[in-house]
């Protein structure tokens, strides 16, 4: 009797988590973030801009890409140097080296609540990396340093810093940084208020790996390979967007939501494919534009490297 009783406990609590599941995707499906993604089009436009400064070409390609007021920001790495490049009026106006050798990979970043934050690493031995956060509060008179610098050195592929993403929420600053093709997760945190003070640093607090990663409650089970993730504050909660292609070399672009008690954990709410439009990828640069305050939500993404003539093609 008592083994029927267990076995029909644990079978209802079974029935309860899933009910549970079910009910928290309904409620986000429902979120203003979820629905402005939904409503994201297909079709895309063109923003042409020219260069006439001196970019290296060689051995890297154009990694992410923000939108900052009036001004566009794309991270870029070469053979000997990482940097990132400033947009305005349709023209490169300043490129800033960020590293020299071997840090001349800049990956996939973000700029938010005032913070830009960058990996850059050694992309051939694979073994270090540092992270970039520069205060970004006056886009226009842009930092020549950073305010943090975070240290990775390990195992090869495990210390990289290919993407990151950075997002204040209660009273912290949230950084997460993906390692080589995004197979583990990293999350730094420190107090909002002390991270201008270059005697304080991120401290790592959790990490977790994606193959061993429950993915129970998700629409579905794919973790694609994301080149640039984007985090962002919806109400009380966090969102995490992945922006990649998927084994049918589709843009794709997912939202998870983000959980920092009693662990660090990820659950994906929705998945969109984009189709690729004039030599564009998410396999390389690309990123999120939102605005909560209108609700709008733009995916921006852009050409493999730095030319004379180019285009960022913005789904909206």
């Amino acid at each position: 009797m008592y083994y029927i009783c267990a076995v029909r406990s644990s079978f209802h609590l079974f029935l309860l988590v899933g009910f549970i599941c079910l009910i928290g995707q309904a409620v986000w499906a429902q979120s203003p973030f979820v629905e402005v993604f939904q409503r994201v089009g297909s079709s895309a436009y063109t923003i042409s801009f020219q260069n006439t400064l001196t970019v290296n070409r060689e051995g890297g390609h154009i990694q992410g890409i923000q939108w900052v007021g009036d001004s566009f920001l794309l991270s870029g790495s070469s053979s000997t140097v990482s940097y990132y490049a400033t947009v305005t009026e349709d023209e490169v106006v300043r490129v800033d080296t960020l590293l020299h050798l071997p840090y001349k990979h800049a990956g996939g970043f973000q700029i938010n609540d005032g913070l830009l934050a960058i990996g850059v690493e050694d992309n051939e031995a694979k073994s270090a990396s540092q992270v970039l956060v520069y205060d970004f509060s006056e886009p226009s008179d842009p930092p020549s340093q950073p305010i943090q610098v975070v240290q990775r050195e390990g195992k090869v592929k495990r210390a990289t810093a290919g993407c990151v993403a950075i997002a204040e929420y209660d009273e912290q600053y949230i950084l997460l940084v993906g390692d080589w093709d995004i197979r583990h997760l990293d999350l730094y945190q420190i107090s909002a208020n002390q991270v201008n003070d270059t005697k304080l640093s991120f401290t790592l607090t959790q990490s977790i790996t994606l193959e061993e990663h429950s993915r129970r409650g998700w629409i579905d089970t794919a973790w694609w390979s994301y080149q640039n993730i984007n985090l962002f504050k919806v109400e009380d909660s966090l969102c995490l967007v992945g922006l990649g292609i998927n084994d049918q070399k589709e843009n794709v672009a997912d939202i998870f939501t983000v959980s920092l008690e009693p662990e660090l954990k990820l659950t994906k709410i929705a998945s969109r494919t984009f189709p690729t439009k004039h030599q564009t990828s998410f396999l390389w640069g690309a990123g999120v534009d939102w605005n909560p305050e209108t609700t709008q939500m733009r995916i921006l993404t852009t050409p493999y490297s730095m030319q004379e003539e180019n285009i960022i093609v913005v789904y909206e």
